[in-house]
């Protein structure tokens, strides 16, 4: 609130006919501003902190010291993902003598393919989501459980690989299929000179 100060100066003595001009002076009073200033404050910082930043994970392959320490996995475990421009998706299943296949980031396209591949571990991991919906078990087991059953050694492998000119989106895209398709071993790949030209032949 402002208030005004109109207080005459010299208690209204005039001397030689003079009458002295009112003297005005202002008060601000702040204190509403302030508590303004709090109730904002307040409200940023709660809602700041119910917004926690979320990050996918991505695992990224350690270069071994020596070939000995690389682990020999079947051909059978392992699928390729290739990803293109013009948002082409290709992904072959072994090492010697691949078949491309080409496919897009559809529910009947790549997502059909990986469940089919990985069908061990996501029959098993869809088998306890139904038992947590159901209420028959907790979310800290379910979690757990579902850790151990996507570490499996007969799950399915999969290496993912852009070239750069391929869509960044489509790489994201990619890497929640790995989410919903319970694929717990995946990393992220360079690409190599075959791979791209197989990749632009088709």
């Amino acid at each position: 609130m402002a208030h005004l100060n109109t207080d005459q100066g010299g208690g209204g003595n005039k001397k030689g006919g003079k009458v002295k001009q009112k003297k005005h002076s202002t008060h601000i009073d702040m204190t509403p501003m302030v508590d303004l200033a709090f109730l904002l404050l307040t409200f940023f910082m709660l809602t700041t902190t119910f917004s926690k930043p979320k990050t996918m994970e991505v695992n990224m392959p350690v270069k071994p010291d020596n070939e000995e320490q690389q682990q020999k996995v079947a051909e059978s475990l392992t699928l390729t993902i290739l990803l293109g421009k013009d948002d082409k998706v290709v992904w072959y299943q072994g090492v010697d003598n691949p078949t491309p296949m080409v496919t897009d980031l559809s529910a009947t396209g790549l997502r059909k393919t990986l469940m089919q591949k990985n069908s061990r571990v996501f029959n098993r991991a869809e088998v306890l989501r139904d038992s947590l919906n159901k209420g028959l078990i907790k979310t800290p087991e379910y979690k757990k459980r579902l850790g151990e059953i996507k570490q499996d050694k007969l799950g399915l492998i999969v290496l993912i690989k852009s070239m750069e000119n391929a869509n960044y989106e489509n790489l994201v895209d990619v890497l929640d299929e790995m989410a919903v398709c319970h694929i717990g071993r995946y990393a992220i790949v360079d690409i190599t000179p075959v791979e791209i030209e197989m990749i632009e032949k088709i």
